[in-house]
């Protein structure tokens, strides 16, 4: 049963079904595009809820995504890091260039014969189908801990390709209409110069911008507003100077950004803004997308040429495109094998299909109107499969870390160094960063990997193979420092896996000034300070009790952490108890409470 909802009802609960399904996806620690999938399935063409295109209309339904595809393309692109091209390997390079040819070529083909689209449909999907999505790649590389070969060229193949493909696609799109329009030397010259005309404005709009922001032109708390209108006058003026280059011109604008601001603070605000706008829209446009499929358009697809497809894509094209272009690399035959075999399409892909497949629609093409539902159905297999073997396919080939998850201290304290010594005796990695170089030495003598330069720096992130490591623990006896890294690091490792020394603090009201998120990550107990720690360990040691002997434990003692036997710890925060466990180890401080 359809339901006739009003149209920004319609909005603002595709909204929330795309934040709550992302919510739910880390919850469950499922990949977030197959339960979108499956939400905009259900109350699609399952349930028959509601279909967005006919209570939206087509018109205002396809400016939504086209603006959706703008914007997320912009966040794309303006996040490219120039820094870190110099550590680029050669097998990048090679699969970004060779091993594209190769697979564009291949999927053209494998589009052509299993699906029966015309050539121009197959060729623009081809070029498309490279992205292999950093937000589906990422969240699995971490998962797995793969090597850091593997975890580099997957990593920067994903996010290179990820603003590269639509490009592509639109470039084919181009020689598609040009050739359907006759060639002549008129068109050829007309649509050379409003290509220049793009290009124009997508430099100049990234320059005007920088200079309105450098010279304080704009107040810092309009940058984040300002910068997103530019980018929506960008794409809609491009796309009137030349039909459909306004995703060209804003990717060019924020590829520009990407050289401009090289990650000044002054930015920052602006790249949050953009990016979890673009987070909004990619998780409620792909439920919009999947939920305006019709159920005959599903049934019609959902065939064995569509299975085909998927099975040419993952078993030939993905591995040959790969094993070629790889040849003579630093990758050995096992890095390549799994590189083969790990290339799931994003949320990207399908948003942008959608965007092409009203265009193809719009000019009458044979078989359009199957192009969003045949991408849907290569992205859906693609994810639920690589999702969910990558990491026993890692672990078989002898690629996975077997290390349990380990752990940064950031700190130069004797308490750090003696809590380090104890999670090392479970094997549990530990790298230290200290303030001081004197307490390296101190540092190497027990075997702990220091982190060379500045934690704080992201330039000198970049460069560390920090992959190992998923919590980082704040120990330093300055609250300023820790609050500081604390800020930095977050967005980094996630919020719960930051945490920080107690305030020292010696007046309650100095204490109670301590909100927000940082109060809930004090660890151990916020009435001893970091000085206290350290002159307590002096004379004292961590004792570490079974869990079956959780009982022995007195309220005179002071939990510290819970080691599992996978040895995955949990240390304990200031305003929550440690969960009551029956297997592993509790850490704790004998007799401190009176």
């Amino acid at each position: 049963m359809t339901f006739d909802l009003p149209v920004t009802l319609t909005i603002v609960m595709f909204l929330a079904l795309g934040i709550f399904s992302q919510w739910l996806a880390v919850n469950i620690k499922w990949p977030s595009i197959v339960v979108m999938a499956c939400v905009g399935l259900l109350i699609g063409p399952i349930l028959d809820i509601i279909n967005p295109k006919e209570v939206i209309g087509h018109e205002v339904f396809g400016a939504l995504v086209s603006l959706a595809v703008a914007i997320i393309l912009f966040e794309g692109s303006s996040n490219l890091d120039f820094r870190e091209l110099r550590g680029i390997s050669k097998a990048v390079v090679r699969i970004i260039t060779f091993g594209a040819l190769i697979s564009w070529i291949l999927g053209t083909i494998a589009l052509h014969v299993f699906m029966h689209f015309p050539l121009p449909i197959s060729f623009v999907m081809g070029g498309l189908f490279l992205i292999t999505g950093p937000t589906v790649i990422q969240p699995l590389l971490k998962q797995a801990k793969v090597k850091k070969n593997v975890d580099s060229v997957l990593k920067w193949e994903s996010i290179i390709l990820d603003p590269i493909g639509p490009m592509l696609a639109l470039m084919a799109f181009y020689v598609y209409q040009i050739i359907s329009q006759g060639i002549s030397f008129v068109l050829i010259i007309e649509f050379i110069l409003q290509i220049l005309a793009v290009l124009i404005i997508g430099f100049g709009v990234s320059f005007i911008f920088k200079m309105l922001v450098s010279r304080d032109m704009i107040p810092q708390a309009l940058i984040p507003s300002v910068q997103l209108v530019f980018i929506l006058l960008t794409f809609s003026i491009c796309d009137e100077v030349l039909k459909e280059s306004g995703l060209l011109a804003v990717t060019i604008f924020g590829i520009m950004m990407a050289r401009q601001k090289r990650h000044d603070l002054i930015y920052k605000e602006s790249d949050h803004f953009i990016e979890n706008t673009s987070s909004i829209l990619v998780s409620s446009v792909f439920i919009l997308i999947t939920s305006s499929l019709t159920l005959g358009v599903l049934k019609s697809v959902l065939s064995w040429q569509l299975v085909l497809l998927c099975v040419a894509m993952i078993i030939l094209v993905r591995p040959l495109s790969v094993w070629l272009s790889t040849i003579g690399t630093e990758l050995d035959n096992k890095e390549r094998s799994l590189v083969a075999l790990m290339a799931p399409r994003g949320i990207v892909v399908l948003t942008v299909a959608q965007f092409f497949s009203s265009l193809f629609i719009a000019d009458k093409v044979d078989m359009a109107k199957y192009i969003t539902p045949v991408t849907f159905g290569l992205v859906f297999i693609t994810v639920v499969i690589y999702g969910f073997s990558f990491r026993p396919l890692s672990k078989a080939l002898g690629m996975a870390s077997t290390e349990p998850p380990g752990v940064i201290i950031v700190g130069e304290g004797e308490f750090s160094f003696h809590l380090g010594v104890k999670l090392r005796e479970h094997n549990i990695p530990v790298m230290v960063f200290n303030l001081f170089e004197n307490t390296n030495e101190k540092a190497h003598e027990l075997d702990f990997e220091t982190f060379k330069g500045n934690l704080l720096s992201s330039s000198d992130r970049i460069y560390t193979d920090l992959i190992r490591y998923d919590k980082c623990i704040l120990m330093t006896k300055s609250f300023i420092f820790n609050s500081l890294a604390f800020n930095e690091l977050v967005p980094e490792f996630g919020l719960k896996n930051v945490a920080m020394m107690p305030v020292s603090f010696d007046d309650d009201q100095a204490r109670n000034n301590l909100n927000g998120p940082i109060r809930n990550h004090i660890l151990f107990d916020d009435r001893y300070s970091p000085r206290w720690f350290n002159q307590y360990i002096s004379n004292h040691n961590i004792i570490e009790v079974p869990a079956y002997d959780y009982e022995h434990i007195s309220e005179k003692d002071m939990m510290i952490y819970h080691i599992s036997d996978d040895s995955e710890v949990t240390f304990k925060m200031n305003n929550r108890p440690l969960p009551k466990s029956d297997s592993g180890v509790y850490g704790i401080l004998k007799d401190i409470y009176g």
